[in-house]
């Protein structure tokens, strides 16, 4: 098959719709290409069914949601969509992927990884962003417009002081508002750190509420605190990108070509040539004038490497370390497991302390989940009977933490030839000796600080997460104002092309702790802003 077009997009993720929103908006014609798995059509039904029916009736039709998820020993699983791995699988002409100490992968999905992500956001600072070639203040209109079709759930706070909400649509009412409400675990906690919120501050320990990517107003299906947000929102009011795709598409203003995985792209004298597999296995073309490439840090990585000929010749990705840190309260809270609540971020921690590290430390604090309460269990394994289960959950609170890139573990990702496959990308774990002494600071503070915080963390129950667990990579092609043969400049090309950009977490110079998803979209949404009013395609 062939095609021609204006724009071509590749990817539905968050990064390829911002950069298809600023194209719109410029006035382009834009084609998307992706394979664009979805959630298999009986699940659906079964989703919409839940949807339409009464809360009260949930307990015997929401099985199917948990299909394959449970907490374990070995800690919290890998999130699936309404008991299903679609975003995971595998399609015609997907690379492979060899993880040797890595655990990652990309998606295939319509979406991306955003249809089974936690909804985090919170943008990156101007000091988490050493080195790089542009500023925040170029990513900020990218921010601001991310939000006009991004839902979010916040509160002004004091976290404002440090990371501003770029948008005024955000409800003032307390506690964000009565649709997302926070568990009673959370506002106790809240409300306690806030009698020691000087010392707290002194010490660069600043909290508030969490920031999510949740419908919180939507009058029809408001949030009913099923506690279900883990295996999938009934009501679909974690945003997925998906949402705006199908929004896109229903103006008429968007091609969509699912079915299809790009390969590479190579310029012509005119514009660019695509190529890719179809849904049957079968090559495919599309030309466009320019070629926008947002698949995912693993597949975009794999497109360029491609694209250039570089194989077995290893770039970097960059990730920010994920760690799970589970934290004994010193005041319960009573009847938590039969609490209605929501189970996604309460809270934001954000740490300051240069003694160590000069970058933010990220914490999403969690509350009360089932999830939590099986994995306790398992841990405790015959000491369980000798422990009051839900008084101790009643205590129980999990940090979900991130380091900067500069304090963690590498993945250096090689495009190898398979006789078999083709070609293969190979994915190996490059060890930073700086993670564990940054883990350990961070685990002392809080330790010491627990006479403030009320928080004793649980320093031995401490899990660290693989390169690439928390999928917060990229950085394999990273911007600069004068790229080298593995960079990109500042509207994401590499060298030798003028016309092929790549706008996903590829091209950011390092991976800060705050989470990833946000800033991604706000720069895909500057580099296509950019491209699309220069007056010449090349330039």
């Amino acid at each position: 098959m062939s095609s021609s077009e204006d724009c071509c997009v590749v990817g539905s993720g968050p990064a390829g719709i911002s950069c298809v929103q600023a194209l719109l908006a410029a006035g382009k014609q834009v084609t998307i290409l992706g394979p664009g798995l979805q959630l298999e059509p009986d699940r659906e039904r079964a989703r919409a069914t839940l949807a339409a029916s009464h809360p009260s009736h949930w307990a015997s039709g929401s099985a199917f949601l948990k299909e394959g998820v449970s907490g374990s020993a070995s800690g919290i699983p890998l999130k699936l969509a309404y008991g299903s791995d679609f975003p995971y699988r595998q399609v015609p002409g997907a690379t492979s992927i060899a993880c040797e100490g890595p655990d990652t992968r990309p998606s295939y999905a319509a979406g991306g990884l955003s249809t089974v992500w936690g909804g985090a956001v919170l943008p990156f600072r101007q000091t988490d962003m050493a080195g790089w070639p542009v500023s925040l203040k170029d990513l900020e209109p990218g921010y601001r417009a991310v939000l006009e079709w991004m839902p979010l759930a916040a509160s002004e706070d004091a976290l404002s002081d440090f990371f501003p909400l770029y948008t005024d649509r955000v409800p003032s009412c307390k506690d964000r508002g009565a649709s997302l409400p926070m568990s009673r675990q959370a506002r106790n906690l809240l409300a306690s750190l806030d009698t020691k919120r000087a010392p707290l501050n002194a010490s660069g320990f600043y909290f508030g509420a969490s920031r999510l990517a949740v419908d919180a107003t939507k009058p029809r299906s408001p949030c009913v605190r099923c506690g279900l947000c883990m295996y999938g929102c009934p009501h679909g009011l974690i945003y997925s990108s998906e949402q705006t795709l199908a929004a896109l598409l229903a103006t008429g203003r968007v091609r969509y070509q699912p079915g299809v995985t790009v390969r590479s792209v190579h310029e012509t004298e005119n514009g660019v040539l695509v190529r890719g597999v179809g849904p049957e296995g079968a090559p495919a073309e599309f030309r466009a004038e320019r070629v926008f490439i947002g698949a995912g840090a693993l597949n975009t990585t794999a497109i360029l490497l491609r694209s250039l000929q570089q194989y077995d010749m290893p770039v970097k990705l960059c990730d920010s370390q994920y760690f799970l840190l589970p934290l004994l309260r010193f005041r319960g809270t009573a009847n938590v497991v039969r609490e209605g609540l929501h189970t996604l971020a309460q809270l934001f921690i954000e740490i300051f302390d240069a003694a160590i590290s000069p970058y933010t430390i990220h914490l999403q604090t969690y509350t009360y989940n089932e999830l939590f309460r099986d994995t306790v269990s398992a841990r405790l394994g015959r000491l369980k009977r000798a422990f009051p289960m839900e008084a101790l959950l009643g205590r129980l609170l999990l940090f979900q933490g991130y380091l900067h890139s500069a304090h963690s573990a590498s993945i250096s990702a090689t495009l190898r030839r398979d006789a078999d496959a083709g070609d293969m990308l190979q994915l190996q774990s490059v060890p930073n000796p700086e993670t564990a002494a940054c883990i350990a600071g961070l685990t002392g503070k809080l330790a010491r600080l627990a006479r403030h915080t009320g928080l004793l963390p649980l320093r031995a129950l401490l899990q660290m997460g693989k390169p690439g667990r928390g999928f917060h990579s990229g950085g394999s092609f990273p911007m600069s104002l004068h790229p080298g043969a593995q960079e990109t400049d500042i509207l994401g090309r590499p060298p030798g092309f003028r016309r092929v950009h790549a706008i996903d977490s590829t091209v950011l110079p390092s991976i800060p702790a705050t989470t990833i998803t946000f800033t991604a979209m706000a720069n895909a949404y500057r580099i296509g802003q950019l491209s699309a009013l220069s007056p010449d395609p090349a330039a």
